[in-house]
Order: structure tokens, then C-alpha cells, then sequence
């Protein structure tokens, strides 16, 4: 995604992104498409900064704790800062023209982590169905395509959800912690297997084409 630098853009800054894959899920005889997008830390700030602000955890969400709002609010937060690191990489769902989840991790040669994973609904109540599956789907492709051996990540355990146990579902293993952080990490062997399991329900269609595509233009916030 880069900033569009014509004239125009002066006044008015059109943030575009290099879409990566049209997603189709099926869950309960029911057909959903999620696009994603490959974001950049270096050009894309001012659309990252931007989703906090516009996003908010207690307008989408109900029956959650105060605290409970705060901390998945911190999670985005969080995976915005990472988010703009030029060396992490992400890739933001998108739904009915709505974000729905961003993910964000450090590759490297011989290890992946995981920075965060954070999805939210689009509208008030409403969860996207496999919106973290078809993030974690993206990466396990990704990772499984690099000479990489390992994938971790720090799952919290205070947050609003069990995000432990929906790790361990998606085959990591636990590895130590402290405090309210529990240290989890696949393989390449795993996160492939995962992979051939998620792609029964997801079906990946890569698109070819890298025109940068205007987000602005697409998406509600």
C-alpha cells in the first residue's frame, strides 16, 4: 500500500494497497469472501495510525468488561505499532468493503514471530466467521514457503478471549511464559498440516495482478 502522490493527493491523501488474495470461506452452507491486503510500514502510515482512532472495540462488541474493551483495544494498538516497523510485515482483512482483522509478524531466516493478530466485527454484534483463520491461513503460507524452522508467538492471558487454547488448535505448542504471557511455537511440519486443514474450508485465490488498489475508495472505517 503507498500513498497516491498525484496533485490531488495533497489535499486529500489516497492510501492504496497491493491485494494479495480474494478468500472464500465456507461455514454453515454460507459463502464469504475476504480480500487481503499486504500493507507497508514505510508508506502506510497515516491508514494505519488511522484505524485505532476509527475502530472502536465497545461499539462493535457486546457484553464485554470495561477492561475487556481496553485490552482488545490495546491488541490493534499494538499491532498498529508493529505494523509500522519497516522490517514486520501484515496483511489486513477485508470484508464488505470493512476491515476485519490485521495480523503482523517479524520474518526472518531460520524464525517467524508472530507479533499480533487482532479481529473485530463489522457490524455491531457480528463476528467474521474464520476472519483469524484466513489471516493465520495467509502466514502458514507464507512461512511454509520460507527455509524458516520455527514460528512463535507471546499469547496473553488476559485478554478478552482464550487465545491459548485457539493456538493450540492451529498446532503451537507451549514453551514456557511469565507473567500473563505464555511463549508458544510451531514448525514447518505443523503449520503445513494446519495449513491443508484451513485450506478445506478456505479456498485461496491469488491475484496476479500488484496494482496498488485505493483504499480509501474501497473501505469503510
Amino acid at each position: 500500500m503507498q500513498i497516491d502522490k498525484s496533485p490531488k493527493s495533497r489535499i486529500s491523501p489516497s492510501f492504496k494497497a497491493v491485494h494479495i488474495s480474494a478468500v472464500r470461506n465456507f461455514t454453515e452452507n454460507i459463502e464469504k469472501t475476504i480480500n487481503l491486503y499486504e500493507l507497508n510500514g514505510k508508506y502506510d502510515k497515516s491508514f494505519l495510525k488511522l484505524l485505532p482512532q476509527k475502530i472502536k472495540m465497545d461499539k462493535l462488541m457486546p457484553d464485554l468488561t470495561a477492561p475487556a474493551y481496553s485490552r482488545w483495544q490495546e491488541m490493534l494498538q499494538y499491532a498498529v505499532d508493529n505494523a509500522l516497523k519497516i522490517d514486520h510485515q501484515s496483511y489486513l482483512a477485508v470484508t464488505d468493503n470493512k476491515p476485519c482483522g490485521i495480523l503482523v509478524f517479524l520474518p526472518g531466516k531460520n524464525k517467524f514471530h508472530l507479533d499480533c493478530i487482532c479481529t473485530w466485527p463489522v457490524e455491531y454484534g457480528k463476528k467474521v466467521k474464520l476472519a483469524g483463520s484466513t489471516l493465520f491461513a495467509q502466514l502458514f503460507k507464507k512461512f511454509s514457503g520460507s527455509k524458516a524452522q520455527k514460528l512463535n508467538l507471546e499469547a496473553i492471558t488476559n485478554g478478552p478471549y482464550d487465545t491459548v487454547s485457539k493456538y493450540k488448535k492451529l498446532g503451537f505448542i507451549e514453551c514456557g511464559g511469565e507473567g500473563s504471557k505464555i511463549f508458544m511455537e510451531t514448525n514447518t511440519q505443523r503449520a503445513g498440516k494446519k495449513l491443508k486443514e484451513l485450506e478445506e474450508i478456505i479456498h485461496f485465490e491469488n491475484i496476479n495482478d500488484n496494482t496498488n488498489q485505493k483504499l480509501t475508495e474501497m473501505l469503510e472505517i
